[in-house]
């Protein structure tokens, strides 16, 4: 027979090319404009970073992208002011795949940033110099084939062992500028009122999967920090909910998919005019579906006319686990003297920044740990101050896989407050939560098989085989070069899930081949 050579290109499995993490260093030279007192204290830095936009190209992937500071200082005149600035960060991540990844299509890029540490210090009486540092988690997914190489002679009647595994396709969009507005009508009052400082967070209600985008309803919790000048009264907080609709283009996405959302509010811009508070919000939104699909492969083969040398390689499979929105609700009380707080001290607003640790299954059930810095803005005999805490954060749902692999959550703040009791502090707040999860699982798949030449046909008129405890019906066939379906035909055996399952020979004795 002639030699020939047969490359099929099997099946398509995405799978991970990159997932590594890297800090990014942040810098800011800040100055205050004309209008904003000097700096006699300065309070907190705080940061929002926008999704990066990336570019993949040969060995490396870039992102760049902005975040938005909000700096809070006490003013040479005592009171308090805001000050908003953005700034720039990029990176660049190497990345290695093999022959076998399809680069021009399916490919997947997820990156979350995360704030490590942000702090500011007075260079100037109206300057200040931002340091800090983000740590972004970068993953790219991309189009695997599960190629077979067949070389040698023609074997003639193959017998092929297949399998099929579960396989996560996860899709991933953005939404970068929506733009949302609200009429804030104000009470008569002496004094003009100043807006300190606003803060928007994203509340998504509901998140699901549509043909190509993730469709999503939400609300925008804005919080205003007002004062009247020239009095006397302390600073107050005010609150309204936006609600919103839209889609979120996610290509790839499918109706069958589990959808999860969020989104942050980096830019809130307020103008006090004619007794209202004229609110502009702009929201960045980010959705992620996915799904489970079955995957064929070989894993197994043999001729019964020739003799094969096969190989085989293990391949790492993500699988998709839980994709969906919820919310927790997150309590303490403190006594004063053990977060340094004065018995006299008034509680004028609280910022939190909630922070997911670890995911582990127990019991059936996801359930993810982690912190929420709070940070308490106060007043004591007319002196400004900050101090923060620690509040545990725990949220549990159902799950069914451990997660050894990959998870996300983002997390933001719908509602929260804090007051003094005596000698005691109560902090409450309400929680969205986004969370999606990916399990690890291996693939062992025949990678080459080599038909090196013809069996000589056997003289026997009868073969009997007497089967060990580790055989199956699939080798003992292949040991003897028979078929499958002729062995089980002469034999009379029972259904078994699979010729290679251990009760495919349940109860056998003696096999003839």
């Amino acid at each position: 027979m002639e030699s020939y050579m047969k490359e099929d290109k099997g099946a398509r499995i995405q799978a991970p090319v990159c997932n590594r993490q890297t800090a990014v260093e942040l810098t800011c030279d800040v100055t205050l404009p004309d209008y904003k007192p000097e700096i006699r204290r300065l309070l907190s830095v705080r940061t929002k970073v926008v999704p990066p936009d990336h570019y993949v190209g040969a060995g490396s992937a870039d992102f760049s992208g902005t975040v938005h500071y909000t700096i809070l200082y006490v003013g040479s005149d005592g009171a308090l002011y805001c000050l908003d600035e953005v700034g720039n960060y990029q990176f660049a991540v190497p990345i290695e795949a093999g022959s076998d990844f399809e680069w021009n299509e399916g490919l997947v890029a997820d990156c979350r940033m995360q704030t490590e540490s942000v702090g500011g210090r007075v260079a100037a009486p109206r300057k200040i110099a931002i340091r800090g540092r983000l740590r972004a988690h970068v993953k790219l997914l991309g189009t695997r084939r599960l190629e077979e190489s067949i070389s040698g002679i023609d074997p003639g009647a193959t017998e092929r062992l297949c399998g099929q595994i579960d396989a996560a396709r996860v899709f991933t969009g953005r939404l970068p500028d929506l733009r949302l507005g609200d009429e804030i009508l104000c009470d008569a009052g002496a004094g003009d009122l100043r807006v300190i400082a606003s803060e928007g967070q994203v509340f998504i209600t509901e998140a699901t999967a549509k043909s190509a985008c993730v469709s999503c309803h939400g609300e925008v919790a804005l919080k205003l920090l007002t004062v009247r000048d020239g009095t006397a009264e302390a600073p107050t907080s005010t609150t309204r909910r936006i609600p919103f609709s839209c889609e979120i283009p996610t290509d790839g996405a499918e109706i069958n998919c589990d959808a999860c959302a969020w989104g942050i509010c980096p830019e809130v811009s307020v103008t006090v005019e004619d007794g209202r508070i004229l609110c502009e919000v702009s929201v960045c939104l980010s959705a992620q579906a996915q799904r489970n699909e079955s995957i064929p492969y070989t894993r197994d083969i043999y001729s019964t006319e020739a003799t094969c040398e096969a190989k085989f390689r293990t391949l790492p499979v993500v699988q998709a686990g839980v994709c969906h929105n919820g919310n927790l609700s997150l309590n303490t009380t403190r006594p004063l003297s053990e977060i340094g707080i004065g018995s006299g001290a008034e509680v004028i607003d609280l910022f939190l920044s909630p922070l997911p640790g670890t995911l582990e299954c127990s019991n059936g059930k996801y359930v993810l740990s982690g912190v929420c810095q709070c940070s308490l803005i106060l007043c004591e005999a007319g002196e400004y101050s900050l101090q923060e805490l620690e509040i545990p954060l725990r949220y549990a749902c159902d799950g069914t896989k451990l997660p050894a692999g990959d998870w996300h959550a983002e997390a933001q703040v719908i509602s929260s407050r804090a007051r003094v009791d005596g000698e005691r502090i109560a902090v409450d707040a309400e929680l969205a939560l986004a969370l999606a999860t990916r399990c690890d699982a291996e693939l062992r798949a025949l990678s080459e098989a080599r038909f090196e030449k013809l069996a000589p046909h056997r003289t026997a008129t009868i073969t009997i085989c007497y089967p060990s405890r580790e055989d199956t019906l699939w080798s003992v066939a292949k040991r003897y070069r028979r078929s499958v379906h002729t062995i089980a035909g002469m034999n009379e055996l029972s259904d078994a899930p699979r010729a290679d399952a251990p009760e495919s020979l349940a109860g056998v004795t003696y096999l003839l081949v």
